[in-house]
């Protein structure tokens, strides 16, 4: 009997570990890989999105626009991988924008690809956007 009131004593702080481990955290979010919500301000107050994904004669390219809600010009970086259906990451690219106060801007970046090797379908990934 007394075995037992200490497993289950030791199986009880195990889970009270595990659950303060967990406090706070967004699982939703993290099953699907996304990026947990921004806590600063400067990413507080910008969206971005990528608009389009498209093969070209020389590799594959993606669109977007990137808005600024704040008050004063800023300067992002955006990176973008391009990614096959097997999540294989064939290439990540790097932009800069500058976008006015309150304005939205559109933002393109490209890869080279070998078109013979290229995947039919690539899909254009928002990995990280970064204000300068």
């Amino acid at each position: 009997m007394i075995a037992r009131c200490v497993w289950l004593a030791g199986v009880a702080g195990a889970c009270a570990v595990l659950a303060s481990g967990c406090a706070g955290r967004d699982d939703a979010t993290e099953a699907f890989g996304a990026e947990p919500a921004a806590t600063d301000a400067s990413n507080a107050h910008r969206s971005v999105f990528v608009t389009e994904c498209a093969g070209t004669a020389a590799g594959w390219r993606a669109a977007g626009v990137v808005s600024n809600r704040d008050d004063v010009e800023h300067r992002y970086s955006v990176v973008v991988s391009f990614v096959t259906p097997e999540s294989t990451v064939l290439e990540r690219t790097r932009t800069e924008v500058s976008v006015r106060p309150g304005a939205t801007e559109n933002f393109t970046t490209e890869t080279r690809l070998d078109p013979v090797r290229r995947p039919d379908t690539v899909a254009c990934v928002l990995r990280d956007v970064e204000q300068l």
